[in-house]
């Protein structure tokens, strides 16, 4: 039987979202020096931290209770959701009961892949709503 993090890996990647390991990214972070915030913009980019995550489905649950919190996730062109392997849940109705325990907000929202978005005429466009590359590093 495949653990939740190998699930969570495959439906992410199937989803068409990169899954990295956080060592494979720190270099990368610490040049831009986050310094572990819980969620960090610099230009383009923004990284937030997850309140947990769902292998059923590949996607974080992320608190967007402030105005500064919902930019890092919706006005930049990437997005890094760090999330912690213990933090992975087998459903999002798991998921959701752990994130709203450890956190006080009522504002999260589930972030599974990048904004994507068509119209009548089939013609496919990223990033309207968000992020047009998402990057889920697991600790």
């Amino acid at each position: 039987m495949e653990n939740l993090l190998d699930k969570f890996k495959k439906i992410a990647t199937a989803n068409n979202v990169e899954v990295k390991e956080f060592a494979d990214i720190e270099d990368e972070l610490k040049s831009l020096r986050y310094k572990g915030e819980e969620y960090f913009k610099k230009g383009r980019l923004g990284i937030v931290r997850a309140l947990c995550a769902n292998a059923e489905e590949a996607n974080a649950i992320v608190d967007v209770s402030s105005q500064e919190k919902l930019s890092c996730i919706i006005d930049v062109e990437k997005l890094i959701i760090l999330i912690d392997k213990e933090k992975i849940f087998e459903n999002m109705h798991k998921a959701y009961q752990e994130a709203y325990k450890s956190k006080s907000s009522d504002y999260m929202i589930f972030v599974s892949q990048e904004s994507k978005t068509a119209d009548i005429e089939k013609q496919l466009i990223s990033g309207v709503q968000g992020a047009k590359k998402l990057v889920f590093s697991v600790k």
